[in-house]
């Protein structure tokens, strides 16, 4: 207890951050000016340094200005929900020229699998839809009552999004910055950036190419088209992988139809013609047609600005590219056949403007690895979502950490140097081209996989896994995860994974886990991996007690589950810890494996929490150590119920490692960490190698005599799942950043650090009450789907009670091993009370998922207990 106290002061008191005192923003877009009003409403100074002489440079002043509240997530649309209600409140005030409209994507007829997807988006968008304003699937009669220039001929479904619409950016982003003055920040224009330096103390300097110098302690990199110049002079570029490219819209001449109607209420909606791959707004009095060209005719790409490493020449401020209209015939005559009237008039004008994009085409916006300097950049639809995320941003600067959780969609460190040029150039294409192809759940499309960089370490494993017939996704850390596995290795038939149900490769997945539950199987994991150290000192102990919630392991060899929480109470990781040395030793240092795709993300939070704790005095300066070993160190799995005499033949050691404990043994004459350990649930064991090793492991392991007698085969992640979530094993997309007191987690927080004088990291910030504040408890779900569908109950289907109205929701799901029932985790809501909203045994539930809805019985704790027995 005494090592957690200082002078009687317990660690919980401690600031959550310390808030800058100024803050400099590069760049005068739209979302250089929301991040400067952001901040300076919170109090801090702030100087925006613009490049021209004048606001909207670069891409702003050109975009088609679309604002929406749908999302292809809820998460995306729970930004766009809140950038159009702040947008809204702003045109009342101020007219910012807002035009609401609504907006209609088109279903077409023929394509079973849009019209799944569309039911889908709507199940989902009731999760963040403004209540009163539900998306909402329309027939095609409705279509043409909203839209009379649609030929619906050709339709079957749109869905219709209220309150959509489109604004004018400059006046938007004019209006922000006068807002922002307002409260005191200071814009300073022909101010072209020249070097940004990080000094010792912490604070930067800045430096204009006309030599002025302004000094801060934040810098926010906003500067879009050109903000890759900074990643490179700061040694970010690595989570900077975007381009420059070439977005083209086409303005018509008038349309009688639409003449002198452009007044509120009298304009058309926003049309997304998803099979032709534009949008289409009205213009004044005619319509504006913005295509993604490349899905329909494959030769007529957009161009990617690979030259412009660090953005476009100094002097590209309010230029345009040369028209090609060319490029847009597939997606014009798509429009065309939606739209009769755009062709019965010509084209006045065509924008062929730079906007600049990223491999998944979403924004940069968070902390970086350079303590006070931020990213708020490679906005592909800035004007959309600008306001709501400098409201996001705003608060991870001032307050050290996100409001809600968008790691996963717009965090900067969600890339890394896998992501090499050609990946992104490639990437940036196919996104771009397939901005409204359908999306299919286990869907990895293929551009760019072939040249992320990876070690010859790494490529040996992949063409291991491979040559056993591994069927590969794409993970967010640039590695390739096995699926399932084709029987009769790589020469099976590749399997279709572009299907929303009665999927190919279920089947296998559920052979392999009935393996795992009779024999035993070896597959990779894959995890972050990074070492906490301090050596003699307990500095290292002292921060991980911090910002964990479990007792730290005492001894060597020793592992817990343990989850990270924010200062707000909020579940941000989950971790194993172990600690290494040797009993005795008195040294603090310990191995933590979380998330991979996380593993930057993770590691900026450990640093920001170190460095609290070395300004606060609470450890010496340097004392703690954090080194990723992600890449350096690779995970074998060995599970199932003949696991401990597999173990036992290739390493006898190894059969005596107790559960939750590691050894360093030497496996098939390799060195390995060995765990007793499984997220399965069931008998099993991690080895931990170098990368080296990896490969030739899992050929010796597979190959060995014991191994070929007990029957042991490869197995993929679906296998893991269809065994951890009926046994309510979660993984980060179940904890979704709820507080740590509804996220499901109790069993890994003892009492001793629930204590006043023990306590974790936002242990007593309170939980949020209400389902409107985000309030909700962990649940298990048992849902009656029918065959096709068992594998099918995707995140973030809503759950009903029997009155309609949204009781929960769910996070990932499988088809039970030992149930052979589709379980899903997920949440119940809480109402106003702090009550939920439903209970288990509650009759009338129901889920709504791919245009399915299918009885769900809540249930009360998981339906297979660890270990594999199931529950009465």
């Amino acid at each position: 207890v005494a090592a957690n106290l200082v002078v009687g002061r317990p660690l919980q008191m401690l600031p959550r951050s310390v808030a800058p005192s100024r803050a400099i923003v590069i760049g005068g877009g739209v979302a250089g000016v929301s991040i400067a009003r952001e901040l300076a409403r919170k109090g801090v100074g702030v100087t925006l340094l613009e490049k021209a002489g004048q606001l909207c440079a670069g891409a702003t002043w050109h975009a088609a200005g679309l604002v929406t509240r749908f999302g292809g997530s809820p998460k995306i649309k729970k930004v766009h929900v809140r950038a159009l209600r702040e947008m809204t409140a702003l045109h009342e005030a101020h007219d910012i020229g807002l035009h609401i409209t609504g907006s209609i994507r088109l279903i077409e007829k023929g394509n079973p699998d849009r019209l799944t997807e569309a039911k889908q988006h709507v199940a989902m968008a009731a999760l963040y839809d403004d209540p009163g304003l539900p998306t909402t699937l329309i027939t095609p009669e409705e279509v043409a009552a909203l839209h009379p220039l649609v030929d619906t001929s050709g339709v079957d479904a749109g869905v219709f999004t209220p309150r959509d619409g489109d604004v004018d950016p400059t006046l938007l982003t004019t209006c922000v910055a006068g807002l922002a003055k307002a409260d005191g920040a200071e814009f300073v224009h022909n101010a072209e950036v020249e070097t940004i330096e990080r000094r010792s103390d912490g604070t930067f300097e800045v430096r204009t190419g006309a030599g002025a110098v302004f000094e801060a302690d934040a810098v926010v990199n906003a500067a879009g088209l050109w903000s890759r110049r900074f990643s490179r002079q700061l040694g970010l570029e690595q989570t900077h992988p975007a381009f420059v490219i070439e977005h083209q819209y086409a303005i018509t001449e008038t349309i009688p139809a639409l003449k002198g109607k452009v007044g509120d209420g009298e304009r058309v909606p926003v049309l997304r013609d998803l099979a032709g791959s534009s949008y289409i707004r009205q213009e004044r009095d005619g319509l504006l047609v913005g295509p993604y060209e490349g899905l329909l005719s494959p030769g007529e790409q957009t161009k990617v600005r690979t030259e412009w490493a660090e953005g476009p020449p100094s002097h590209f401020a309010f230029d345009l590219f040369p028209p090609s209209l060319d490029r847009l015939e597939g997606c014009l005559l798509s429009a065309m056949s939606v739209v009769p009237a755009l062709g019965e008039v010509g084209f006045k004008s065509i924008v062929n403007g730079p906007t600049i994009w990223t491999g998944d085409s979403l924004a940069r916006c968070g902390r970086t690895r350079l303590p006070g300097y931020y990213d708020f950049n490679s906005l592909t639809y800035g004007v959309a979502q600008s306001l709501a995320l400098a409201e996001y941003l705003g608060h991870i600067i001032t307050e050290g950490e996100q409001p809600y959780d968008m790691a996963t969609e717009f965090d900067p460190l969600r890339y890394g140097g896998w992501a090499t040029p050609e990946y992104t150039a490639a990437k940036v294409l196919e996104t771009y081209s397939h901005n409204n192809a359908i999306s299919y759940p286990q869907e990895s499309r293929p551009a760019g996989r072939d040249v992320v960089a990876k070690s010859d370490a790494h490529r040996a494993l992949q063409a291991t896994l491979a040559s056993h017939g591994a069927v590969f996704s794409f993970s967010n850390a640039g590695v390739e995860v096995p699926l399932v596995f084709l029987p009769g290795g790589a020469g099976g038939a590749p399997l279709d994974l572009k299907t929303f149900a009665s999927h190919a490769w279920a089947p296998l997945a559920e052979e392999e886990a009935q393996h795992l539950l009779r024999a035993v199987g070896l597959g990779f994991a894959s995890f972050s991996k990074m070492r906490v150290r301090s050596g003699a000192s307990d500095a290292a102990s002292r921060l991980l007690e911090r910002v964990t919630t479990n007792s730290l392991p005492k001894r060597a060899g020793r592992t817990r589950l343990s989850y990270a929480s924010t200062s707000a109470g909020n579940i941000l990781a989950e971790f194993t810890v172990t600690r290494t040395g040797t009993d005795g030793d008195g040294s603090h240092d310990f191995y933590l494996c979380a998330s991979r795709d996380y593993a930057q993300h993770d590691l900026a939070w450990l640093e920001q929490q170190r460095a609290l704790l070395e300004e606060a005095g609470l450890v010496e300066a340097g004392a703690v150590e954090l080194v990723d070993c992600t890449d350096e160190v690779e995970i074998l799995h060995v599970a199932g119920p003949s696991a401990q005499a597999l173990m036992h033949a290739l390493c006898p050691e190894a059969a005596s490692v107790p559960f939750l404990q590691m050894r360093n043994l030497r496996v098939c004459g390799v060195e390995a960490a060995v765990f007793r350990i499984s997220f399965t649930g069931e008998a099993g064991y991690e080895l931990h190698v170098s990368a080296e090793d990896a490969a030739p492991l899992f050929d010796q392991i597979l190959r060995s005599d014991k191994a070929r007698a007990l029957g042991c085969r490869p197995f993929g992640s679906a296998a893991v799942n269809a065994l951890r979530v009926e046994k309510g094993f979660k993984v980060k997309a179940d904890l979704d950043f709820a507080h740590w007191s509804e996220a499901g987690v109790d069993a890994f927080i003892p009492d001793a650090r629930k204590h006043k004088v023990l306590p974790f990291l936002g242990k007593d910030a309170p939980a949020p009450l209400g389902s409107e504040q985000g309030g909700r408890l962990a649940a298990i779900f048992d849902v009656a789907t029918d065959e096709a569908h068992a594998w099918s109950v995707l995140g973030d289907s809503p759950i009903r009670d029997a009155t309609g109205r949204v009781v929960g929701f769910t996070t990932t799901s499988a088809r039970g091993a030992i149930t052979g029932r589709t379980i899903a985790l997920g949440y119940v809501k809480r109402g106003e009370s702090g009550a939920p909203l439903a209970l288990a045994g509650d009759a009338g539930l129901t889920l709504e998922s791919l245009g399915q809805i299918w009885p769900v019985e809540l249930l009360s704790r998981p339906p297979v207990e660890v270990g594999g027995k199931p529950r009465p």
